[in-house]
């Protein structure tokens, strides 16, 4: 094994953690997958630019620089983390695309689900402690690309390809994260064993050659009968490749006294004007074969779950005893590719379970019902309050991974009500759910010798959301410490911030300081040499509340070389999650649509990130008028990215039209504390 980079790269020993973890990666895949690796040497190759994050050539896997070098004094946790995945990811290709490789593009996601989905748990082979399959991959794939596939212009995963223009398409999120989320309901349904034979018969059986998904299902249906379990794997999983979105999955207690519960099934949809004005897409009655895992609780015990295959739009089902305060809970440990919804009683009682006992809950399932009940609430099946009583349990939630959910849901409704006038009704109010918990955990604490603690690693990441709260809400304590620290890094031109929080700390601080913090800012990112450090300092330059400032930014990164083109669009993005900065992203976006369009129009990937990125937070008639008007003479070849952009922004707008009065109204008189 041997790794490739510019020769300081090499000397200063950024590459020893990548070449570290590839060997270990190899023994690893070779003992899953009990399919020895085919070649005699792998080779890694670390390149400046590349219009992809890695390419997993066979043999000889090449990486931008960014995702493969690694510093380990000022690269933060969630740095290493990313590098490790994508390696991880990259290795596993070796297997999956180049040893099998599908026979056909339309099959493009069963090589790149897979090798995301191995993305954990490979990564858990290497940091068991970091608990990736179990928890990480809950917010980062299947929350992440349940809000992409609920919108009405979302595709199947498996896609028709009949010219080379389309190959590209075919590599989007819903490929890879709706790939991984299927394959790992899937490994789940099947358990540990049978998903493993099941994946080596597929290799041994057409390694060197290719296979479509129809091979892979027979293989895990034969290592099913084989257990004399008779499941039709093609038959299930056509429903979930076949057809776009997923289902929400409604469970109500029966009034009756026979212990029975109604469940439904129906296709969830953030817009459901979308079903009305697309007629024809959503005449099909989408229907699915769910297996969905249900558990019965109350205050002091949870039952052990039984899987109900759901396959009709309404079914009745007997389960265990249910009392008054007996509640329901679906879809255990969030391993189904799907909502679920409970009638507003259920709601109530989980609510005072998390409030009372959430440990009674597991840590997945508490961050499951955190992100579906903010989405239900955000397509109308939901009143506007629900989510809002469900976080304030959050002060006494002790795991990060419910705070992670509840922040990437509650970042989401902040950029929609940013620009509102009563939007510090709502800070105010996350501030108090946040408050306790931010006075509890602290900040990072240095040790005698100007070395940083290195505290567990879940209880660092909770400590660092609980601050990046606490900062972006409003909290002045958090604000004074950001300032104070940036204060003393340029009065002794020594960094003694944390890694882990360095960019909050700048963000904030560029955000509440003067241009001189800016400019500081705008020099060490010139100065620094390591990569990790330069992306944490160029990103701190878009939270400026000057628009002078943020307009310079956007003029510079477009034009020097010394921003990565992967960089360019990620300042973009970021100048338009800054309230202040929106309209200006957006107004620069189609100034330089041209120059941007024939920079990044090859690699698709890159182009729809930045327009979902630019638009995402429009939420004014006026934006999407413009944007409806920007399409008309600059669509083309990003036209899929463009109609999603469209009907983002028009659920934003009719949110405000329909929910903001009463999510307002609830808001004022919600109880302190």
């Amino acid at each position: 094994i041997r790794l490739y980079a510019r020769p300081d790269a090499i000397q200063s020993g950024s590459g020893d953690y990548a070449l570290h973890i590839t060997k270990r990666l190899l023994q690893f895949y070779q003992d899953y997958f009990k399919v020895k690796y085919s070649l005699p040497k792998l080779d890694l190759l670390a390149v400046p630019k590349h219009p992809y994050a890695a390419m997993e050539n066979w043999g000889l896997s090449v990486f931008v620089e960014q995702k493969i070098l690694l510093d380990p004094d000022v690269s933060s946790f969630s740095y290493q983390m990313e590098l490790t995945m994508v390696v991880v990811h990259e290795i596993c290709h070796q297997w999956f695309g180049d040893l099998v490789t599908p026979v056909w593009w339309e099959d493009v996601w069963l090589k790149e689900g897979f090798a995301h989905y191995f993305e954990y748990i490979g990564t858990d082979f290497l940091f068991p402690k970091w608990n990736m399959e179990k928890q990480r991959f809950l917010t980062d794939v299947l929350h992440e690309v349940m809000l992409l596939d609920g919108l009405a212009s979302s595709h199947p995963i498996s896609q028709e390809v009949f010219e080379a223009t389309d190959i590209d398409r075919v590599f989007d999120w819903i490929a890879y994260k709706k790939g991984a989320a299927l394959i790992r309901m899937l490994a789940n349904v099947m358990g540990q064993t049978l998903f493993q034979r099941g994946l080596n018969d597929y290799l041994m059986t057409h390694m060197y050659g290719n296979a479509a998904r129809d091979d892979l299902w027979n293989k895990f249906s034969e290592a099913m009968q084989r257990e004399g379990k008779d499941i039709n794997i093609t038959q299930v999983m056509d429903r979930w490749t076949l057809q776009m979105g997923y289902p929400v999955v409604t469970i109500s207690k029966n009034d009756s006294l026979d212990n029975s519960v109604s469940i439904s099934q129906e296709h969830f949809v953030y817009d459901t004007d979308a079903k009305i004005q697309n007629p024809e897409l959503f005449n099909k009655s989408f229907q699915w074969q769910i297996p969905l895992t249900l558990a019965v609780g109350n205050s002091s015990h949870i039952s052990t779950d039984t899987i109900i295959w759901v396959s009709n739009k309404t079914e009745t089902h007997r389960v265990g005893h249910m009392g008054g305060e007996t509640w329901l809970l679906g879809n255990i440990n969030q391993t189904g590719y799907f909502r679920v919804n409970y009638d507003l009683h259920n709601w109530r009682l989980l609510i005072q379970q998390l409030m009372t006992n959430p440990t009674i809950i597991s840590v997945g399932n508490r961050a499951g019902l955190i992100d579906d009940v903010f989405n239900l609430a955000r397509a109308g099946y939901l009143p506007q309050n629900v989510p809002l009583q469900m976080i304030s349990y959050l002060s006494q939630e002790t795991e990060f991974l419910p705070w992670h959910a509840a922040s990437r849901a509650l970042y989401q409704l902040d950029k929609l009500l940013d620009r509102t006038e009563d939007h510090s009704l709502f800070s105010d109010y996350v501030l108090r759910q946040v408050e306790p918990k931010y006075h509890k955990l602290g900040w990072p604490t240095t040790s005698p010798d100007g070395s940083f603690m290195q505290a567990a690693y879940q209880a660092e990441e909770l400590q660092r959301e609980v601050i990046m709260l606490a900062c972006s809400f409003g909290s002045k304590h958090c604000h004074r410490q950001a300032v104070s620290l940036i204060s003393d890094w340029i009065s002794s031109n020594k960094n003694r911030i944390p890694p882990n929080v360095r960019d909050i700390v700048y963000c904030t601080g560029v955000s509440l300081m003067d241009e001189d913090v800016w400019e500081f800012i705008w020099m060490k990112f010139h100065s620094s040499t390591a990569i990790s450090e330069k992306k944490v300092l160029l990103e701190a330059l878009t939270c400026s509340g000057n628009i002078f400032l943020l307009n310079r930014l956007l003029n510079l990164s477009l034009t020097s070389d010394l921003v990565p083109d992967q960089d360019v669009i990620d300042v973009i993005i970021h100048v338009g999650r800054n309230p202040l900065g929106r309209h200006l992203a957006w107004r620069y976006f189609r100034e330089k649509w041209d120059i941007l369009n024939s920079r990044y129009g090859e690699a698709l990937f890159m182009n729809s990130k930045l327009i979902s990125g630019v638009t995402e937070f429009l939420n004014t008639e006026a934006e999407l008028s413009e944007l409806k008007e920007f399409i008309l003479t600059n669509g083309g070849e990003s036209a899929p990215a463009f109609a999603r952009a469209v009907e983002i922004v028009q659920a934003n707008v009719k949110w405000h039209i329909l929910f903001q009065q009463q999510f307002y109204r609830w808001l004022r008189k919600a109880p302190d504390g």
